[in-house]
């Protein structure tokens, strides 16, 4: 069987979405249909393919379009369940015990779990605010853990025994950066999220007839991949790879402060890249050396980027500022502008106790450079630095 994930991104190429969206759109596809019934046991547990991954980019990079193409996709399998876009922590709850799986697997027991799966263009769309509620009911839901919950003034005992969530969503650095609180990138949730950066912007002919169905051949194999049941095992060499990268610190790995809690999850990423690759690639439940490059080559270029998120969704009010205020004293030319109407400017801009801060963070940046004092008052005439 040929690559889905290549097929899928070949297919895709008139949406002009960067090529990292498309292929990771398609890596969260095949994990979301693999479900529970793929699995691989480790010294730590038992692992699954699911996934949570958010496409980040700037506006008009096609991340909604692409988004959709999955869900098309996974329209397309029998049964399968997709959350609604819009849920309180309670109605998640809900939805999930409604969405049961039961597969026979004779002579074995037949395999129980609640699975769905959250595929939404933006992340506002389901959480507008960070909600600890919320936020933890995500986090359990990663893991199929035992999940139980009594509600409030209701006689209502909730049990799921194996709980599992896939979730595939966008959103902007800028949403991004103001939806998470410093505080939550030291915790489990972003941890457990995989953040797919790009700016890689597709100029395409808006002209060309790129209208496109989707792929009866790429609907077909998804279901083959789909119809998969049962664990993985690992060659040798595998096993050896994955020893050796451990024994070096699992290098090369991001080093951005707000990403170390994500490090711990990674090798957990790693492993169900792995799954992934082996089924989107042939039909057998087998972890061998190929898996090993590509799952590896997915994860640590897709983490080059990753920093990126925090230089492009980071500017804060102040960087914001700067750049209005130094676009109004280039105007100015020669001429500059003065203190007094400066400081005027910038209190429109900032809190007025940090009027001064801001012009001096603008001197020390070689934005601006005080060129002359006025006789009269004494103040200082800013001029742009080009």
């Amino acid at each position: 069987m040929a690559s889905w994930i290549d097929a899928f991104v070949g297919h895709t190429d008139n949406l002009d979405a960067p090529v990292a969206f498309r292929r990771w759109v398609a890596i969260s596809v095949i994990g979301s249909v693999l479900e529970q019934k793929v699995w691989l046991k480790t010294g730590k547990g038992v692992l699954y393919p699911n996934l949570y991954v958010t496409l980040v980019g700037a506006p008009g990079l096609n991340k909604t379009v692409t988004i959709r193409k999955a869900r098309q996709y996974l329209h397309e399998i029998s049964d399968f369940h997709l959350a609604p876009t819009s849920m309180t922590a309670a109605s998640m709850v809900d939805v999930l015990v409604e969405s049961k799986r039961m597969l026979v697997q004779l002579p074995h027991p037949p395999l129980e779990y609640n699975c769905m799966s959250l595929i939404v263009d933006e992340m506002g769309t389901f959480i507008s605010k960070y909600d600890d509620e919320m936020i933890a009911i995500l986090s359990a839901f990663y893991d199929p853990d035992p999940y139980g919950q009594t509600r409030r003034g209701k006689d209502i005992k909730i049990k799921i025994n194996s709980p599992q969530l896939n979730i595939l969503c966008g959103t902007t650095p800028s949403n991004l950066m103001n939806f998470m609180p410093e505080g939550a990138w030291d915790q489990g949730f972003t941890s457990r999220m995989i953040f797919v950066f790009s700016d890689e912007r597709i100029l395409g002919d808006d002209f060309a007839d790129t209208t496109r169905d989707i792929s009866r051949d790429l609907i077909h194999d998804l279901k083959v991949i789909n119809s998969q049941v049962g664990e993985f095992k690992v060659t040798e060499d595998y096993r050896n790879l994955v020893n050796l990268w451990r024994e070096g610190g699992e290098h090369p790995q991001p080093t951005h402060p707000k990403l170390v809690h994500y490090n711990t999850r990674r090798r957990a990423h790693f492993y169900k890249l792995s799954i992934i690759s082996a089924l989107d690639r042939a039909d057998a439940l087998v972890l061998d050396r190929e898996d090993f490059n590509r799952a590896m080559n997915w994860l640590v270029s897709n983490e080059v980027f990753m920093e990126d998120i925090f230089k492009s969704g980071g500017a804060s009010i102040d960087s914001q500022a700067m750049d209005q205020l130094y676009h109004l004293v280039l105007k100015r030319g020669d001429e500059g502008v003065g203190e007094q109407s400066l400081h005027n400017e910038a209190r429109k801009l900032v809190p007025a106790n940090t009027v001064e801060r801001l012009v001096i963070l603008m001197q020390q940046a070689g934005m601006i450079t005080a060129y002359a004092v006025e006789k009269k008052t004494g103040l200082r005439r800013f001029r742009a630095v080009t």
